[in-house]
């Protein structure tokens, strides 16, 4: 974040040198959403209207500066829903959906409207959720076929994620949480992990599955104290900025950010010395620990098991499609299972298969990742 404030406002210079006024408003909204996230809400409505104001002066009526608008307008509602208003972030979605009558080409307004549809969803989530199910799914509908999936349908998979979890629908509900992660991880988006740990855990305790439980708790306090951290960073550009903006006739509010970033390394020292204390991350584990942690998971048949075990050896699936690209979902998890230095009939018995078949599938193993008849097959995965 702190890198953030430092890229937004070299943005705002060469705009203004280029006379560009699309990047000059783009970057007052990154720097509106560095001070919402650190809770300055009203500074960064401000900056907001700032970027309208700029781009309202525009003449053009191009297609850029109609979804900088629009952009702008679901920063409005992110700011909404960060001060717990999410009925006047619905009313700016709902602006920005009447907003695309503009839009003559039905493919490009229905575009524009998936995405739009998938934010209000995000925001109806927060007090009515039939309201949210209607919109995801028309959302949904509207997604182009051709598109892969990014960060509109990570959200959609949150959304219906939490409606199941709210009708007790737990099964499907974890489907969506687990592929919210998974496309996330593969498209490098973190989006709202912090909602997603925290409904894992909450419906695997509900469920008696403590393992995975325990996992997604460890997962959470890991992301708290990232973010935390982060924030402490950016709140501290936040500081640098407004000491040279507003060093006359602000000091009193120099007082309240010194005071706030105080009080913030306060619960940081304390998050870390009670984090350091009394819990042990799941990343922290000895490795026999770790490989006990994702044993429990298969014995358990849990859907979590291949996300939980990518995310401790990441580059696993890569380096295995590199040898042979063309090998299978179910192929790599069993690679997983001999990582994890389980026995032909350990997979048998966890896996509820034959022994012979874990034996055919290790020689078919073999010869798709073209490996030596006098080399142990087990070493050979352990060192991928």
């Amino acid at each position: 974040m702190d890198s953030l404030i430092v890229s937004s406002e070299t943005l705002e210079i060469k705009s203004k040198e280029y006379q560009d006024v699309y990047y000059e408003a783009m970057a007052n909204v990154y720097l509106a959403e560095t001070y919402s996230i650190n809770k300055f809400h009203d500074r960064a409505i401000l900056y907001l209207n700032t970027a309208y104001d700029i781009l309202q002066k525009d003449q053009s009526k191009s297609k850029k500066i109609f979804y900088a608008k629009a952009n702008i307008l679901n920063s409005y509602s992110n700011i909404y829903l960060d001060i717990n208003q999410p009925r006047n972030a619905a009313k700016k979605i709902l602006e920005e959906i009447s907003s695309g009558k503009e839009l003559k080409n039905p493919e490009e307004y229905a575009n524009f409207q998936y995405l739009n549809y998938s934010n209000l969803a995000n925001v109806y989530i927060q007090y009515n959720v039939d309201s949210a199910d209607y919109y995801v799914k028309k959302s949904i509908d509207l997604r182009p076929k051709d598109l892969p999936y990014e960060k509109a349908m990570v959200s959609n998979h949150i959304v219906l994620g939490e409606v199941l979890k709210s009708r007790g629908d737990f099964k499907n509900s974890i489907s969506n949480f687990h592929k919210a992660l998974f496309f996330s991880h593969k498209n490098g988006i973190d989006l709202n992990k912090n909602l997603i740990y925290s409904a894992l855990q909450e419906i695997y305790a509900k469920t008696g599955n403590k393992d995975s439980s325990d996992y997604y708790q460890q997962k959470l306090k890991q992301l708290d104290l990232n973010m935390l951290e982060s924030k402490y960073n950016s709140l501290q550009k936040v500081i640098e900025k407004e000491k040279i903006e507003d060093k006359r006739k602000n000091s009193y509010k120099i007082i309240l950010w010194v005071f706030s970033l105080i009080i913030l390394l306060g619960v940081f020292g304390y998050f870390i010395s009670k984090y350091k204390r009394k819990s042990k991350t799941f990343e922290d584990f000895n490795l026999h620990e770790t490989y006990s942690q994702l044993i429990n998971l298969v014995k358990n048949k849990d859907d979590s098991f291949l996300f939980s075990f990518e995310n401790i050896f990441p580059q696993f699936s890569s380096n295995l499609l590199k040898i042979n690209p063309d090998l299978q979902q179910s192929e790599i998890e069993f690679c997983a299972l001999l990582k994890l230095k389980l026995t032909t009939k350990e997979i048998a018995q966890y896996t509820f298969i034959e022994t012979r078949t874990v034996q055919n599938k290790k020689y078919r193993l073999r010869k798709k990742l073209d490996i030596p008849q006098n080399e142990d097959i087990y070493q050979f995965i352990d060192n991928i």
